[in-house]
């Protein structure tokens, strides 16, 4: 299993100088004035290459022009800050790149990765959330009532680690799926509500959520069997980066899973 270079942390920056972060597609700037920080953020395109460094106590006048800006002014200010990645505030809806089926009375294992957001605080307060990878907008379900609003992201579904693409800025939930119906199970969309998972750290800064059992019956719907309470077994040891956002009992949990499987309007098969 690759290594990966975290991003993440607790910095020093000190007062007139700035830092730089180049995560991937994206590249963060953050610059400390007198009693104020300033934030400006530039979002590339996703590629496969594996990207994450930083450099801290560069001269100000190097942030570029076109980055967004935003600044935070405190009535005092210290050189201490802190850079953490998150999983998407949305659940993630992605579609493999090969059609998958699962045969009745099987069982399959899956490793799919969702985008990542990062967070900036400085002094106790949240200065700033943006996406490494920006997914496009979509919706989850067959109307807009029952639905929701989701992101949009492409994934290979893997069924094995071998090879995997490990990236800095996703992060990796292992699936297992048994059909228990009597006919075929069409993979089409997995729909991952992400904002309900927990984000933790392998010792190789690989990045990893909860491992999700499921199971689907002849009525095409699933059946949250098993959602993993720490990091999962692939992972090896782990330590805990972030909580998940939102906090469900096993009944909002179960529906929330119970939307991989659909029949008809725009989310058939596994959504």
């Amino acid at each position: 299993m690759q290594r990966i270079e975290p991003w993440w942390g607790d910095f020093e920056l000190a007062e007139g100088t700035a830092g730089r972060w180049s995560i991937g597609p994206a590249q963060l700037w953050i610059v400390h004035q007198p009693r104020e920080w300033r934030i400006g953020y530039l979002l590339g395109e996703e590629s496969s290459e594996e990207r994450s460094e930083h450099e801290l106590g560069l001269a100000p006048a190097q942030m570029p022009g076109q980055a967004g800006l935003s600044r935070y002014s405190f009535q005092a200010s210290t050189s201490s800050l802190s850079l953490m990645p998150l999983l998407a505030d949305r659940p993630v809806i992605s579609r493999p790149d090969v059609a998958l089926y699962i045969p009745p009375a099987q069982s399959i294992q899956l490793y799919v990765s969702t985008p990542l957001w990062l967070q900036v605080r400085a002094q106790g307060a949240l200065l700033q959330e943006q996406p490494v990878v920006r997914p496009s907008d979509t919706w989850a379900g067959p109307t807009t009532r029952p639905g929701g609003l989701s992101y949009a992201a492409s994934t290979m579904a893997r069924t094995t680690l071998e090879d995997f693409p490990y990236s800095s800025w996703r992060a990796v939930t292992p699936i297992r799926i048994t059909n228990t119906g009597s006919d075929m199970a069409a993979v089409e969309r997995l729909h991952l509500p992400v904002p309900f998972l927990s984000l933790y750290q392998a010792g190789n800064g690989t990045l990893w959520t909860e491992a999700v059992e499921l199971t689907r019956g002849d009525d095409n719907a699933l059946e949250l069997e098993r959602l993993g309470t720490t990091a999962p077994a692939e992972a090896g040891a782990s330590t805990l980066v972030n909580e998940p956002r939102r906090r469900a009992d096993r009944g909002l949990l179960s529906k929330a899973f119970g939307t991989l499987f659909g029949r008809g309007g725009s989310d058939d098969g596994i959504a």
